[in-house]
């Protein structure tokens, strides 16, 4: 008869990924992962896999969980500038409270590039997510008029994550709320 797990795999999954967040995949030990997660490595193993597994999993969980996730879903009654707003204002507010941290998917495509395809895939997903969020929050805006119509909403869409992107890269080393919250403004003064 198997045995039944004696832990949460969403709660060790979620432990793993905050690990991996804070010193990246390489830096990110095995004996790391074991003490984040509180399990030991058969189990972690056993559950999961080796640690590229755990890796491309916890990716896939930060896509899941992450600031954009459920973007398409906010209350479609609510002006789009305004959902804008209240989405760099969380950004920029955990820029600071993660202080120096980033975004998973921005690290792991710095720190992969394409040399690890199914990481670098994995990572090319979860911004395609990002983007397509932003690409139907933009779309609902021009059709209402509160978004200028003159650009293509994909691009709009690109140039805004874009920026959330690099607002995460400049909170690694300057976690200045003015300055960031200048970007911000100046963004979405842009549409």
């Amino acid at each position: 008869m198997p045995r039944t797990k004696s832990f949460d795999p969403d709660r060790v999954l979620d432990r793993a990924m905050r690990a991996f967040w804070a010193r990246g995949y390489e830096a990110t030990s095995v004996e790391d992962l074991v003490a984040a997660t509180g399990i030991n490595r058969a189990s972690l193993y056993g559950t999961f896999g080796d640690k590229h597994a755990l890796f491309l999993k916890a990716l896939e969980h930060y896509g899941e969980i992450g600031l954009l996730a459920g973007l398409a879903l906010e209350d479609t009654d609510r002006p789009v500038p305004d959902v804008l707003r209240d989405l760099f204002d969380r950004l920029i507010a955990r820029c600071l409270e993660m202080r120096g941290i980033g975004c998973l998917v921005t690290n792991t495509v710095c720190e992969f590039g394409t040399r690890d395809a199914a990481i670098s895939e994995s990572a090319r997903r979860a911004l395609a997510r990002m983007e397509n969020a932003l690409d139907l929050l933009v779309r609902r805006g021009q059709e209402r008029g509160e978004i200028a119509a003159d650009e293509s909403p994909r691009a709009i869409a690109r140039f805004l994550l874009n920026t959330m992107q690099g607002m995460q890269v400049l909170a690694k080393v300057n976690p200045d709320a003015r300055a960031l919250s200048q970007i911000a403004d100046r963004t979405l003064g842009t549409l």
